[in-house]
């Protein structure tokens, strides 16, 4: 059976990335005692003007600060504690805690569901962090949310760099490192696949409103001849441009590549799951699909009522409008699901 397309029977296409919770640690910088010290061992640099010495450490903090700061550590509750970083923060602006601050103030606005202060205080780490993939990966996720894709892919494509060339570290499990690294991973090709697909959905937007504005209006005008021939050959009305079809199809791809090594490093991704049905109805591809979200049904999280229904729409287009069948369907897709849970370590829990 032929089918133009599965999309107009899906019920929801694309749904944004949810914040969800995950503890993130970045190793402790250096102080500017530290980096002076460092400094001096090597040969001397020449100075020029925007050379400027690090400020040297204070030996302390002032008593109402230090109050201030524990304070903070002794609050449990996240929104409470998050509000007394940002009071500490606007109080000390250029407090030794500061950088550590706005490094937890991410993770907790994380928690929170509060993406435009998670890129707020995440722009604020990387000042002093830049090569920090956690905090990279959290923005991505952020900005993912916020549909800045551009945004998302850089923070994503640097995070994904530098994880990718991260080694174990001495004294730990070697087993929880690689799996705690995969989930980062996973997060970030995720992100990526979330943003392309988005990029490809706004192509195809404007190539309908292009197709829209350019139908035909009563034929040629009178002496005007049409263009032939390759040089100067234009598509026909109606029909966007071969460049802006590819263009939308790299999206696509880029879309299907890093779902898929997402789903590849964590099988049980719900989210990259559901995301890949979609790219896969966008290619017209039912089979792959339907395996898909058939994944995502039987991991009965929070997209499974999304996905159930976009697998019912297109089984009933491949099976003669008959859902016969679909539950045998779904136990293979769990069975399947159960059987890579077995050889694959479980995600780390968050605290």
């Amino acid at each position: 059976m032929k089918i133009k397309s599965l999309i107009p029977f899906l019920a929801l296409s694309l749904i944004h990335s949810p914040l969800f919770s995950q503890q993130t640690q970045a190793p402790s910088p250096s102080s500017p005692k530290k980096i002076e010290e460092d400094k001096s061992k090597a040969a001397p640099p020449v100075m020029r003007l925007y050379d400027v010495p690090p400020a040297r450490e204070p030996q302390a903090q002032a008593p109402e600060e230090v109050a201030d700061y524990l304070k903070i550590t002794q609050t449990q509750d996240p929104g409470q504690r998050v509000q007394l970083m940002e009071d500490f923060l606007k109080k000390y602006p250029e407090s030794n805690y500061a950088p550590a601050f706005h490094q937890a103030a991410t993770s907790l606005y994380q928690q929170l569901n509060n993406y435009e202060k998670m890129i707020e205080h995440g722009e604020k780490t990387l000042l002093s962090f830049p090569s920090n993939p956690a905090i990279l990966s959290l923005l991505a996720l952020a900005y993912t949310t916020g549909n800045e894709w551009d945004k998302a892919i850089d923070r994503a494509s640097k995070a994904i760099t530098l994880i990718d060339k991260l080694t174990v570290p001495a004294n730990v499990d070697e087993a929880r490192w690689k799996n705690e690294r995969d989930q980062y991973l996973a997060m970030n090709y995720a992100s990526l696949g979330s943003c392309f697909v988005g990029k490809f959905e706004a192509e195809r937007k404007a190539q309908k409103e292009t197709k829209s504005t350019s139908q035909p209006q009563g034929g040629t005008a009178a002496g005007e001849a049409p263009v032939s021939g390759k040089e100067g050959e234009v598509p026909s009305k109606g029909q966007p441009p071969a460049e802006a079809q590819n263009v939308a199809a790299n999206h696509l791809a880029s879309a299907l590549a890093s779902l898929s090594k997402a789903v590849d490093l964590n099988p049980q991704y719900e989210y990259a799951l559901f995301q890949l049905g979609v790219v896969f109805a966008y290619q017209n591809q039912a089979v792959k699909a339907m395996e898909a979200f058939a994944k995502t049904v039987a991991l009965e999280g929070g997209f499974k009522n999304t996905a159930r229904q976009n697998l019912q729409s297109i089984y009933k287009v491949t099976h003669k409008n008959s859902l016969e069948g679909l539950d045998q369907m779904i136990a293979k897709a769990k069975e399947d699901l159960t059987q890579k849970k077995a050889t694959t370590p479980a995600p780390p829990q968050p605290k």
